[in-house]
């Protein structure tokens, strides 16, 4: 057969077979009228752009060809991109409008595809630019319209200048259309250059009241990128809207906006709070849009307390009521949005969704589902698990995952409710679903058999009976997985055993390795079904795949050597280690042979015992360096570190907190003596530092006698100073122990030196009295303030409030405030020391930390008037029930 012959049959294989096309395939190519388009016939049919007398519909069809070959990435070589382009820069001659819309929507391909850089050549572009100038300035509207959301495309910053002057007059055209169009191309162009646009500011300003909803959204969206570096000047203009009556869209773009600034730390009070009222005010709109926006901005807030938030679940709750599906729906988003927080999940009441899970709608009952799992309460956890269960293959798989997350945290929440938690998680893996959803649900089993111990062995098995029925190797290797962590820590029940060992008769080589690998684990760790598992693994040996073979095989061997059980070295044995080696360490280079061998080294020790370093004679050293002045090593670190290895005050644990030093003597006299008070659970530790400023005189065993006045705090050991050479200085350290059942003590110090002077030879004892100080209650706590809202704080501390009232002996409010922040040494939050003349009483608000470890909370009601006095009453939580009593009696 010829060549020729060949290609002829060939051609009319092809032509019968188009001939024999069903009507379906022949219909898909009537859709689809430019599927054999090619670019060179286009390219030729676009010459007729540079006749005189054009015609609109052809050039019309010719674009919308050439867009359709730019999408489906046709490639253009330079001289056909500049002739094409040209040419279709004479289209802008016709005045015909589908041609000219035609015009602009080719502009934006070929600026936005591929051939963007091809095109945009300097001279091309002064022509489209010169074309879409004298339509923005036409009398034609749509014309103008379209010019102007096409310039962005293809403006650059060469060329913005001359432009300037028809974009703003367009902003404030009265026309809407024209108007709303300018405010986007001034969208578009911000991101070419910024400083241009913020030249606009009072012409987009002056379009934020138009009587046209477009314009005010379009100028809203404008100004904020405009102010994107100005968060003062923006907010302030934000607060002048919230005073005025916008239309909806706009109304909703400003609520988005106040939940944007809201969210940063940096907003003044007095402005969060016109924000937040103006967010509740909202909420009773009549538009939806308004209402729901508003909603979410306040479910994003944390500054806000569970009270605050009630108004706004109750008008969300509304609408679950409502006939329209759409507002079901967001309701149900914003519920779910706020009980992502878990203080707010008791804002809402299970009786509230229930109803939405027989909806016909299954996006809604899958949402209701995924909320009522995270608000339901233990005792209705079973019956809302089998509900649940009935709709769960009508759901999408997205949903159901978002089920199981939510079956995960209820787990967590309530770890006493775990049966019928693995049940629902069983029957999870009977319906039809991905693999993904049960791939979460073995994760859920996971978190199960580590989290709750007394649901391990159910949670093994019902893994262990699920890979009967699997028929994904994956999920069997991830259950496998399990089940051989679960064996090495002998943790995992003898009866699946007979389970695992099934895989080696029914699944895969890969399956088949991994269960050699689970039965491995229970030969080494269960020495009781020894035997058993031995003829099991031995039978394994001879299959047929060389990984299985293998595992089995080591297993088998593993369990059959002998175990060496090497005890630790003691300590002694590591000194006499480090001595031979330091002794012998060139003996030791030179040899060949093994010569550390702990026999021979522990002759060593004994011939030269005495001679061998201790480790112990180290701790000496960290007493040393405690006494001593820490001129290099400051700060709290080193004062815990230096504790912590003392052998005189490990005992009294973790040093908590250290008071800065406080001056005992005048800084003329002859001794200079300073005080740092450090504070561990149960003791106190003075650190007395004393310079001897005199020269020519030595002071030799320095101590202390101390006058306590307080029985709750008992002097317990101190360590004195053995001697301070000449403008020198040392520490002297007193350990004191207060009473165990207290948190807090408080004690007036008396102290007085006692030392040997030696003066040019004489010698004789003397002492010195130092001024007073005081072990106050606020020297146990930091000022912190760990939380952005107090109220919220409150609230979500699970713990006994304590409270009392005193009469006390202040002039004032003002005065009652500044010594009750002084006496707890606590945090103002919330600005609440600043007096509002107005109200009867003033709310103070404290926050601290009790000795760097436990959070404590404070709210103080002062009450003054001049026949009465001052009445507080005190109101304490903390993360300890008797430190809030001793809080709240430290006033008594």
């Amino acid at each position: 057969m010829s060549t020729l012959q060949y290609v002829r049959e060939i051609i009319s294989r092809q032509i019968s077979t188009l001939s024999n096309q069903s009507g379906e395939d022949k219909k898909a190519l009537e859709s689809e009228p430019y599927h054999n388009l090619q670019k060179s016939s286009v390219l030729l049919e676009s010459r007729c752009f540079n006749d005189p007398q054009l015609q609109d519909k052809k050039c019309r069809q010719i674009l919308s060809k050439l867009i359709y070959l730019i999408n489906q990435g046709e490639k253009f070589n330079d001289q056909e991109s500049l002739s094409l382009f040209f040419g279709i820069t004479k289209l802008f001659s016709s005045n015909n409008v589908d041609l000219r819309r035609m015009i602009y929507l080719m502009i934006k391909v070929i600026c936005m595809v591929y051939i963007l850089q091809e095109f945009k050549d300097e001279n091309s572009m002064y022509v489209v630019i010169s074309c879409l100038a004298k339509d923005i300035t036409s009398k034609n509207d749509l014309f103008r319209i379209n010019a102007l959301r096409t310039l962005p495309y293809v403006l650059d910053q060469s060329n913005l200048v001359q432009l300037d002057r028809y974009l703003k007059n367009a902003i404030l055209e009265k026309s809407q259309p024209i108007s709303s169009a300018a405010l986007i191309a001034g969208l578009q162009i911000f991101r070419i250059s910024p400083d241009f646009i913020r030249k606009w500011t009072n012409e987009v300003a002056d379009r934020l009241n138009s009587k046209y909803p477009q314009n005010s959204f379009h100028a809203l969206l404008l100004l904020h990128e405009i102010k994107s570096n100005d968060k003062v000047t923006f907010t302030k203009i934000l607060t002048g809207l919230t005073k005025e009556t916008l239309v909806p869209i706009a109304n909703m773009q400003v609520i988005r906006f106040i939940r944007e600034i809201l969210n940063t730390d940096e907003l003044d009070q007095q402005y969060e709070k016109l924000f937040i009222e103006y967010l509740q005010r909202q909420i009773h709109k009549s538009q939806e849009i308004v209402i729901f926006e508003a909603c979410k901005a306040l479910c994003d807030l944390k500054t806000l307390s569970n009270k605050d938030l009630q108004p706004m679940v109750q008008i969300v709750t509304v609408f679950l009521q409502s006939s329209n599906v759409i507002n079901k729906f967001v309701a149900l988003k914003i519920l779910n949005r706020l009980i992502s927080n878990p203080i707010r999940r008791s804002l809402i009441t299970p009786q509230q969704i229930e109803p939405l899970i027989q909806d016909s709608n299954k996006s809604l009952s899958s949402l209701a589902v995924s909320i009522l799992l995270k608000v339901c309460q233990e005792t209705n956890i079973e019956r809302l698990l089998n509900q649940i269960y009935e709709y769960l293959n009508d759901m999408s798989d997205e949903f159901k995952i978002d089920v199981l997350r939510s079956v995960k945290a209820l787990a967590k929440n309530s770890p006493t409710k775990w049966k019928p938690i693995i049940n629902f998680l069983q029957l999870t893996f009977k319906c039809e679903a991905s693999q993904e959803f049960k791939k979460y649900s073995i994760e859920i089993f996971e978190f199960i058999i580590h989290e709750i111990p007394e649901a391990r062995e159910n949670a093994i098995m019902a893994l262990a009976d699920y890979i009967e029925d699997c028929q994904q190797s994956a999920l069997q290797l991830s259950v496998l997985s399990i089940l051989n962590r679960e064996a090495s820590k002998k943790q995992c029940p003898i009866r699946v055993i007979r389970i695992v060992n099934n895989r080696l008769h029914l699944e895969d080589a890969e399956i088949r390795a991994a269960a050699v690998g689970v039965l491995g684990k229970f030969l080494l760790n269960y020495p009781n079904e020894k035997a058993n598992l031995l003829e099991l693994l031995q039978a394994a040996s001879s299959d047929p795949d060389e990984e299985v073979r293998n595992r089995s095989r080591f297993y088998v061997s593993e369990s059959a050597a002998p175990k060496e059980e090497n005890p630790p070295l003691s300590i002694e044995e590591l000194d006499a280690i480090e001595a031979y080696l330091q002794q012998n360490i060139q003996e030791i280079q030179q040899s060949n042979e093994e010569v550390l061998q702990l026999d021979k080294i522990m002759a060593y020790a004994e011939q030269n015992k005495g001679k061998i370093k201790k480790t112990e004679v180290l701790q000496e050293l960290v007493e040393e360096e405690l006494i001593q002045t820490h001129e290099s090593e400051s700060g709290f670190e080193t004062y815990k570190k230096l504790f912590k290895e003392s052998t005189i005050f490990c005992d009294y644990g973790v040093l908590r907190k250290s008071s800065r030093a406080q001056n005992l003597t005048d800084s003329k006299c002859e001794y200079l003596v300073t005080v740092v008070k450090h504070f561990f659970d149960n003791h106190i530790i003075l650190e007395y530092k004393v310079k001897n400023t005199l020269d020519n005189v030595t002071l030799s065993d320095v101590s202390l006698e101390l006058t306590i006045k307080n029985a709750n705090l008992q002097f317990e050991r101190i360590v004195p100073a053995k001697s301070i050479q000449p403008q020198c200085a040392s520490n002297i350290l007193v350990g004191l122990q207060f009473n165990p059942n207290l948190r807090l003590v408080s004690s007036n110090i008396q102290s007085i030196l006692t030392f040997t002077v030696d003066e040019n030879g004489t010698t004789y004892q003397d002492e010195y009295q130092t001024e007073d100080f005081i072990i106050t209650y606020s020297d146990f706590f930091l000022p912190i303030q760990w939380f952005k809202k107090f109220q919220t704080e409150w609230e979500s501390l699970k713990s006994q409030e304590m409270s009392a009232t005193y009469q006390l002996d202040y002039k004032n409010t003002d005065i009652a405030i500044k010594e009750l922040v002084k006496h707890f040494g606590f945090q103002v939050c919330d600005n609440s020391d600043q007096i509002q003349p107005q109200n009867k009483f003033h709310t103070l608000l404290l926050s601290g930390k009790y000795l760097d470890a436990k959070n404590a909370l404070v709210i103080c009601q002062i009450g003054f008037q001049q026949n009465i006095g001052c009445v507080l009453k005190i109101k304490c939580k903390s993360e300890d029930d008797n430190l809030s009593t001793n809080i709240v009696e430290t006033l008594g």
